[in-house]
C-alpha cells in the first residue's frame, strides 16, 4: 500500500496540524485521542460491502484505510463522502487535508 487516509471520532483534533499529530499517535499505537462510537463500524461495513482494493485497520474510534497510488483518487473521494455522510473526520496525511 503506497497511499493512506485515517477516518476518525475525536473532539481533540481542529485542523491539519493536529490530525497529523493524531494519526502519528494512531500509527505508534495509540488510541487515548479517539473515542469508539457506533457510527464507525457503520462507516466500516460500508467500505467493506465494495469489495475495493483497500487495506483498513480498524481500531476503537478510527480506520486507517490503505490502497495503491493508482486507486488513491477514487478511494480519496469516496472515503471522504461517506465521512460527511456519516459525520466523521477525514485526514488524508500525504497531502496534509483534513476534514471535519
Amino acid at each position: 500500500m503506497d497511499w493512506y487516509c485515517l477516518v476518525f471520532n475525536s473532539g481533540e483534533i481542529n485542523g491539519a496540524g493536529s490530525a497529523q499529530y493524531l494519526y502519528e499517535k494512531i500509527c505508534e499505537g495509540d488510541f487515548s485521542l479517539v473515542g469508539d462510537i457506533d457510527i464507525i463500524d457503520n462507516l466500516y461495513n460500508e467500505l467493506m460491502e465494495k469489495n475495493f482494493n483497500i487495506t483498513a485497520d480498524k481500531g476503537p474510534g478510527f480506520i486507517v484505510i490503505g490502497c495503491s497510488l493508482e486507486d488513491a483518487d477514487f478511494i480519496d473521494n469516496f472515503v471522504s463522502e461517506l465521512c460527511k455522510k456519516h459525520k466523521l473526520s477525514y485526514y488524508e496525511p500525504q497531502n496534509m487535508r483534513y476534514q471535519f
